[in-house]
């Protein structure tokens, strides 16, 4: 007798949810007993295949892949925040209960904003432990101690977790909707008020710069270059041969997230650029320009990050207390540059000169080009400048 509920030609319902039951236990059977892979069904990733864009991933291996795609000034400021996901840290360092293991191995989809939460507050724990392990040994040696909240290092991780879930949506191993970093509340820059250094301390740091040092003239010029083409410290490392251009009286400074900009300086500073990168044997349009020489056994090269560590950090702020009580680093050189060209051509000359984005709608109105730029430069440290004869026509 036929089942009223089941029309005629299909199959009974029960039967056949009993057999794909049947079958889905086979198959977990054969899983079980390593029979059959799930790679072979599509179930997970193959650790044979290379990974490609749509496949599920785990967070250490998306952290591999982020930083593998980030620009180098980049990477220095959010490497380390991402690897903290991966490789945890001790509780000594980041003055916890207990270590904080990582999520390195949980799936991508699988990370929520609590665990991210739970990362900051390891961040903001190691940025203070740090501080107060530099603060002592400055104590030790008579320098100024300067206390953290670890407020910069919760900036630098929510940018650096934005950046690595981002790129996870963008390579799609990640739903835009379930991005766990999106939550995070990334706290705002306090804008410092940096004066400008008096006549005297600038003299000073001068003085410092050039009378120590395994390399005066090199160090020098770094300063010169902070104060007349108001370069930050990645533009400084990344300036080549080929980026300084005679004819245009520009030098190319590549700097933060990947920005180039030709920034107009003055002629007589082009030949001094010029003749001593060809001196340190820059020959080739990608040699770069500022390269230390040789001393005794220890070889030449082209500087790190460390050359400013210790220019600024181990020399001038040792010798110098009013450098030691305000931190003076290239970064507050660079504030310096920027104040100077401000008192001496107004605001939106200043923003023009500093690459900076406008603060309101206003300055972007009033947005100021690269001929009034150059034209302030040349009032300020001499010499002659194409772009400038713009700007008095």
């Amino acid at each position: 007798m036929t089942d009223s509920s089941t029309p005629p030609n299909l199959p009974d319902p029960q039967a056949t949810a009993h057999g794909l039951a049947q079958s889905v236990d086979l198959v977990r059977s054969l899983i079980e007993s390593g029979l059959l892979s799930p790679e072979a069904l599509g179930l997970a990733p193959s650790s044979r295949a290379p990974l490609v864009p749509g496949e599920r991933i785990r967070v250490a291996a998306m952290v591999d892949k982020s930083i593998a795609d980030l620009p180098a000034n980049t990477r220095r400021a959010y490497a380390g925040y991402m690897r903290l996901l991966v490789n945890g840290c001790s509780a000594g360092e980041w003055n916890g209960e207990s270590d904080y293991p990582g999520i390195g191995d949980l799936w991508v989809d699988e990370v929520l904003t609590s665990d991210l939460n739970k990362a900051l507050k390891v961040a903001r724990g190691r940025a203070v432990t740090t501080s107060r392990h530099r603060g002592e040994a400055r104590e030790l040696a008579g320098r100024k101690v300067r206390d953290s909240t670890g407020e910069g290092a919760v900036y630098n991780a929510v940018g650096a977790w934005r950046r690595l879930f981002k790129d996870a949506i963008k390579d799609r191993h990640l739903a835009e909707g379930y991005n766990p970093a999106t939550a995070l509340e990334k706290p705002k820059r306090i804008k410092a008020r940096r004066k400008a250094l008096t006549a005297g301390q600038l003299n000073e740091l001068y003085a410092v710069v050039g009378m120590t040092g395994d390399d005066p003239e090199l160090d020098t010029l770094i300063c010169d270059t902070i104060l007349i083409a108001g370069a930050r410290q990645e533009g400084i490392l990344n300036m080549t041969l080929g980026g300084i251009s005679a004819r245009n009286c520009t030098v190319r400074l590549d700097e933060k997230f990947g920005k180039v900009t030709d920034q107009p300086v003055p002629d007589w500073f082009v030949e001094r650029l010029l003749t001593f990168a060809r001196s340190r044997g820059a020959l080739r349009h990608h040699d770069p320009v500022f390269v230390k020489r040789p001393v005794g056994k220890r070889p030449g090269g082209h500087i790190t990050p460390r050359r400013f560590n210790n220019l600024f950090g181990d020399r001038v702020q040792s010798r110098l207390d009013w450098a030691d009580e305000v931190q003076v680093t290239a970064h507050l050189l660079r504030h310096h540059s920027i104040k100077v060209v401000e008192r001496a051509a107004g605001k939106s000359v200043s923003l023009a000169f500093a690459r900076h984005e406008p603060e309101d709608v206003n300055d972007s109105y009033s947005a100021a080009d690269p001929a009034e730029v150059a034209a302030a430069i040349v009032r300020i440290y001499g010499g002659k400048h194409p772009w400038a004869q713009e700007v008095a026509e």
